[in-house]
């Protein structure tokens, strides 16, 4: 038989194989984790697998391009120094891959959660077709074990071989490059593969324990509690590898990432006692984690798609509202109009009911506490403190991080649509032209600021630092805080979560960029200028006199924006020819 016809016999196979039923299952529910459970428009991203699977192994790539620099034979022969054990003086590096690899794929686990489950839809229009129960579960989880085998691979598919080709140029040896290649990738996959299982392992445990009501409830918080440790994950990778130097057998052994780092030093011939018995615990972490998130995965994908039609009966059901003073009392404050009262109470539903922007709000808080402790460490290292005062920059910056994270992370939420096919009773309620959609949302997110500063700033502040430095602490987080609420909202025209995805444009980068650059204006500039202004008169008043231009340069701005349009929109894109005929508007 020719090769051509050995070709032809094996397409025909593939595409009657393809063809079965169980396939098409396969390919049903690794589309839908991939896509979501509704349309793009429904609250998901607006990423396609292709643009996903791009995005993920970006990270990873950048730093190890950075390490060339660090690890070329040239630049080592030009400094006079020479790498004698690569494995070892790599071990930091090789730490980070690993943190990388659990918080990378962690992430997008935690992200896609709700679409490894069947839901409702899947539900009545499985359930009718000649399929048997355990064949939908099967090809489930085989598309779920499918998922992690391809996030792995993927999320650390330019590191692992881009950092052994950087460490390799300081041995000029092929043979040290594809062993430490093959070491690399196999023990950065085993880890991601670990985190993935974890997470499953984790929230399965919750929802196969818990009534599915109570789950639901809770479910939120745990994702966001993983959240929060998977972004604080990576400040250890600025301390663990040399804490197990120096302090061998403490309680850094018990992070996953340092077991696959004893692995690797395991595989490469140079681990330590302590490491090496590191290796075996991620070798038994990773076994039991993988068997014991197939079986609570089993026992809740049950007990998920057994309730499904009564999950579908209970989710009509209201629940009693709470808090109702709060806005009673912001009726009468702030909330000075029915755009403002009906919009702040549907927006602050929206953020705190919604999973999506719970969690991106609780992903960047998590980061702020992050970068919070790091400062809060350094805050005592000596470097500023002075004879009988705690003040530092570090200390005076604290609540600025925590501002900035929460303010950013709230106005990127208000760019994630939910149940965009319901936004025509706003189009056809809501006068455009009479509604100051900034206002709105600069009121929205200093209500999530403000009370903590006044609560917990202020108090702790004159405690620690005296009146007159307490007051100006406070005074500095709040004004800073509207400051950037207004900077952030500039050119903000539209209800929040009821517009489509802003189009993908090239400035994208660069915008992301201006918010690295915020955060050190924002934090680190304010906070030394603060320090600076706390030991005369003169000096607040020239802080206070920066405050004053710069609300006056916003105010200015915010002023030429709405004399130019101040319309509300509901679509990011090129306006429609008569958007709903302008109803509301004729009313």
């Amino acid at each position: 038989m020719s090769s051509n016809m050995r070709i032809e016999s094996a397409r025909r196979k593939w595409a009657a194989l393809s063809e079965r039923p169980f396939v098409h299952l396969v390919r049903l529910f690794l589309g839908r984790i991939f896509y979501g459970n509704g349309d793009a428009g429904e609250g998901e991203l607006p990423f396609g697998a292709g643009v996903l699977l791009a995005l993920l192994p970006l990270p990873g790539g950048f730093y190890a391009v950075f390490l060339f620099e660090k690890y070329s034979s040239l630049l080592e022969w030009m400094r006079g120094e020479q790498i004698r054990e690569p494995l070892t003086a790599a071990m930091p590096e090789e730490y980070f891959f690993i943190v990388l690899s659990v918080v990378v794929t962690g992430l997008v686990s935690v992200w896609r959660w709700d679409s490894i489950f069947p839901d409702r839809r899947d539900h009545a229009n499985l359930v009718p077709l000649p399929l048997r129960t355990g064949a939908i579960f099967l090809s489930n989880l085989i598309a779920v074990l499918l998922l992690a085998a391809i996030l792995a691979i993927d999320v650390n598919l330019a590191s692992a071989f881009l950092f052994p080709l950087a460490l390799g140029a300081s041995v000029n040896s092929f043979g040290f490059f594809v062993h430490f290649l093959g070491v690399h990738a196999l023990v950065v996959i085993m880890a991601s593969v670990y985190s993935f299982f974890a997470v499953l392992l984790t929230i399965g445990l919750l929802m196969a324990m818990l009534p599915y009501p109570l789950f639901r409830r809770f479910s939120l918080y745990l994702r966001a509690a993983i959240i929060a440790g998977l972004v604080a994950t990576p400040a250890t990778s600025f301390a663990v590898p040399t804490a197990l130097d120096r302090w061998p057998n403490t309680v850094v052994h018990l992070l996953p990432p340092v077991w696959f780092l004893g692995l690797s030093q395991r595989l490469g011939h140079v681990a330590s006692p302590q490491l090496a018995a590191l290796a075996r615990t991620a070798l038994i972490a990773s076994a039991i984690t993988l068997v014991a998130s197939v079986i609570i995965y089993a026992i809740s994908y049950g007990r998920f798609f057994a309730r499904i039609p009564e999950v579908a009966n209970d989710a009509g059901r209201t629940r009693p509202e709470g808090f109702s003073w709060i806005y009673k009392l912001l009726d009468r404050t702030v909330l000075t109009s029915p755009f403002d009262r009906g919009g702040y109470r549907f927006v602050v539903k929206t953020l705190l009911r919604s999973e999506p922007h719970t969690l991106t709000l609780g992903g960047f808080c998590a980061l702020g506490f992050v970068l919070a402790a790091q400062f809060l460490v350094s805050a005592f290292n000596g470097r500023h403190s002075g004879a009988g005062t705690v003040l530092s920059p570090e200390l005076l910056a604290l609540p600025l991080i925590l501002s900035y994270c929460t303010l950013v992370g709230i106005r990127l939420a208000f760019e994630v649509p939910i149940e965009l096919r319901a936004n025509w009773i706003f189009q056809f309620n809501i006068d455009k032209t009479n509604g100051d959609a900034a206002s709105l949302a600069t009121k929205m997110m200093l209500s999530f600021v403000l009370p903590w500063v006044f609560a917990i700033v202020l108090p702790l502040s004159v405690c620690l630092y005296g009146l007159g430095a307490g007051l100006l602490e406070s005074f500095v987080v709040t004004t800073w805080s509207f400051l950037l609420a207004r900077a952030l909202v500039l050119r903000f025209r539209k209800l929040a979560f009821t517009c489509a995805f802003p189009p993908f444009r090239e400035s994208a980068v660069v915008l992301a960029i201006s918010y690295v650059l915020g955060f050190f204006v924002f934090v680190v500039l304010t906070a030394n200028l603060e320090y600076w202004a706390l030991f005369s008169p003169a000096r607040a008043a020239v802080l206070i006199t920066i405050a004053g231009i710069c609300w006056y340069v916003l105010f200015r701005l915010r002023k030429e924006v709405q004399d130019a349009d101040k319309r509300l929109i509901f679509d990011e894109g090129s306006p429609t020819g008569y958007e709903l005929l302008d109803l509301a508007r004729g009313s």
